[in-house]
């Protein structure tokens, strides 16, 4: 399982409270995800989709945001906003991804 300091860059210095912030926030924003049932949690997935949604959290503690929720809502709308992903009650027909119509802010979910 990727730990949110391995994807650090050597040029960035976070404190070790920031950092045990930001691995909360990678923890949490990964359960929204697996509550909601996002099919980017599936094992064959989820160590890339991890990275994937640890570098937002990173990006946004560079700017200075060290707050974990708002950095895990952050990182599960970056997911909602840049990645497709067809829900798992949607059917079928067209074979393409849906992206989400509309994304409540604090729904925990892509």
């Amino acid at each position: 399982m990727t730990a949110i300091v391995d994807l650090i860059r050597p040029k960035v210095d976070f404190d070790p409270e920031t950092i045990g912030v930001l691995s909360a926030a990678l923890d949490e924003a990964w359960d929204r995800l697996l509550q909601s049932g996002s099919d980017c949690t599936r094992p064959a997935y989820a160590h890339a989709m991890r990275e994937v949604v640890a570098r937002p959290i990173i990006d946004m503690a560079k700017q200075g945001i060290t707050d974990q929720k708002e950095l895990a809502i952050g990182a599960v709308r970056f997911l909602a906003v840049n990645y497709r992903y067809e829900p798992k009650n949607a059917k079928r027909s067209s074979g393409t991804a849906v992206a989400p119509a509309e994304h409540p802010g604090d729904c925990g979910c892509p």
